[in-house]
């Protein structure tokens, strides 16, 4: 069996692609998998380090004002379909899956038109502009959250949780934590903003980075996203911090099991695959949404968390560097609160998303 999978754009769209990718796998030995992306996301980096070939269209995002980058976001819809055509007759797939964002749209209307089996799969309780035209035409949609069920066709709509990595449901926290040199007297906070960065909680951040710079007892780990990694590391560098000892900023990693998993407390955005990433781990969690996010997906998914008792939800607007002082401090002087906020988020995860959509499919490729 061949299966393309266009995943493209952010990390929210390429690491549920993995995911699927990596169970379809395991369940299919002989199966050929070749992802779908564009020269522009963040796909051209992280695809070719998980092993798997990719392919390119010519396609990117539209901008939300009327812009050049409009004009060429249009002409790329055209260069989008021109090269899936390519792609399509080239590679003679036997299923089509897209995990939303502009590289799914041409690929996914292609296939559907061949009459090709198609499958998207939508991470948030509101569905991104790609899924929602495409939901019409292809095979089988498998959604993350019920309220998503009302913006596609019953029949072919189930399910499924958002699907993780592996690593993610088999985590060593001891051994992590060993690998870090952390302490058990220390505790240790998570800072991140998904894969674009938040400029609200970078800046948020510093101010704790500035209390705790001292402390022995606590360590930092802060993922500014790649465009504000600069401007955040000379801030700090120029903030008469004594110490980065217990300090560490980078722009990313393609490892965030790994902190999450030796991590105490997280302070985090919202999107649909951290959230699904917190909860696979289990870490307590302060959860910042978006406010930008279509339909504030980002407070539902986060509200998933926060309403459970697993989480604290700080709308953006209230986020300040004492607000989130006053929160991360109350929390990690609470071993017990913090065991308990553990233990909620962990059992909201649907640990078996990835199995679901592998059934779907293989029902699909029986018909």
């Amino acid at each position: 069996m061949k299966v393309l999978i266009a995943a493209g754009g952010t990390g929210g769209h390429i690491y549920p692609g993995l995911a699927i990718a990596e169970k379809i796998t395991a369940k299919n030995p002989g199966v050929e998998i070749i992802f779908i992306g564009s020269k522009v996301g963040m796909e051209k980096n992280i695809i070719p380090q998980y092993g798997y070939p990719i392919e390119y269209i010519r396609v990117r995002g539209f901008e939300r004002k009327a812009s050049l980058e409009t004009l060429a976001a249009i002409k790329g819809i055209f260069d989008g379909l021109s090269d899936a055509k390519k792609i399509i007759k080239k590679l003679q797939p036997d299923l089509v899956i897209g995990t939303g964002g502009f590289t799914a749209g041409p690929l996914l209307l292609i296939a559907s038109r061949r009459k090709i089996k198609t499958l998207i799969h939508e991470q948030n309780a509101y569905p991104g502009k790609t899924n929602l035209m495409l939901g019409k035409r292809v095979d089988r949609v498998a959604i993350s959250f019920e309220e998503a069920r009302k913006y596609f066709p019953a029949a072919k709509t189930f399910l499924a949780g958002n699907p993780v990595g592996s690593e993610y449901q088999q985590i060593d926290r001891n051994q992590l934590r060993k690998k870090l040199n952390l302490s058990d007297t220390q505790k240790m906070v998570l800072i991140m903003g998904g894969s674009q960065g938040a400029g609200s909680i970078n800046q948020s951040a510093l101010s704790l980075i500035k209390l705790y710079q001292t402390r022995k007892d606590r360590v930092i780990y802060h993922l500014t996203g790649k465009d504000q990694y600069a401007s955040i590391k000379n801030e700090v560098e120029n903030m008469s911090v004594s110490s980065l000892n217990n300090i560490f900023i980078e722009a990313y990693s393609n490892e965030v099991y790994k902190l999450l998993g030796a991590a105490d407390l997280v302070i985090s955005r919202s999107g649909a695959m951290s959230v699904a990433e917190i909860q696979a781990v289990g870490v307590p969690s302060v959860l910042v949404p978006y406010p930008m996010a279509a339909g504030n997906h980002q407070e539902f998914n986060a509200r998933v968390i926060t309403d459970a008792g697993g989480g604290i939800l700080i709308k953006d607007q209230d986020l300040t560097g004492a607000r989130l002082i006053q929160i991360a401090d109350s929390l990690l002087d609470n071993e017990e609160k913090l065991q308990t906020m553990a233990q909620i988020t962990k059992q909201l995860s649907i640990s078996n998303a990835g199995d679901r959509i592998c059934d779907e499919i293989n029902k699909l490729m029986e018909n």
